[in-house]
């Protein structure tokens, strides 16, 4: 008998032999579960990174575009003495005159789109003002001119609690 034969009948004869001391099929069924739902999770961390480093990137990049102005140093006010009249004339009445009354832009936006297919549960987020290229726009469906896909528009972004941007609107103004 030749040493392959051998121990391959020796690996068949301990296979028959600890046959009855396999785990039961359900053993199995639960370790697949587990490992899934090991995976899932470390999928979800994974997309939950991603996408703060894609937020962290935005912001820097918006950061960048749009940088705090400078201070400037308060403009010194020269004094001058005030020459007092003897006798103060009196000031004929002056009538009342309506003043324009200066409206103030009124913020128009659109309905929430949003950014992610399946999204984890929500608990808690922040709303982000930021503007983007008009060409965000026709990513969720809007049109956008041609002509004006590189224009600045201001958009809200709903940021959840693990930092996934979850849905964007646009916002503008009219008088």
């Amino acid at each position: 008998m030749s040493s392959n034969n051998w121990i391959s009948s020796a690996l068949r004869a301990l296979a028959e032999h600890d046959s009855g001391l396999e785990a039961p099929a359900e053993v199995e069924t639960r370790v697949l579960a587990a490992f899934r739902k090991k995976r899932a999770r470390r999928k979800l961390k994974t997309v939950a990174l991603a996408s703060l480093a894609v937020a962290a990137g935005i912001t820097l990049f918006f950061a960048r575009i749009h940088p705090q102005p400078k201070q400037v140093a308060p403009v010194p006010v020269r004094q001058q003495p005030i020459a007092v009249a003897a006798a103060p004339t009196p000031l004929p009445k002056a009538t009342p005159k309506a003043r324009p009354v200066k409206r103030q832009p009124r913020e128009v936006v659109t309905q929430f789109f949003p950014l992610l297919d399946v999204a984890p549960p929500f608990e808690s987020g922040e709303l982000l003002r930021v503007t983007v290229p008009a060409s965000t726009m026709r990513r969720v469906g809007l049109p956008v001119n041609e002509d004006h896909l590189t224009d600045r528009v201001y958009a809200d972004v709903l940021v959840g609690q693990e930092g996934l941007a979850r849905a964007i609107r646009f916002v503008s103004y009219e008088q």
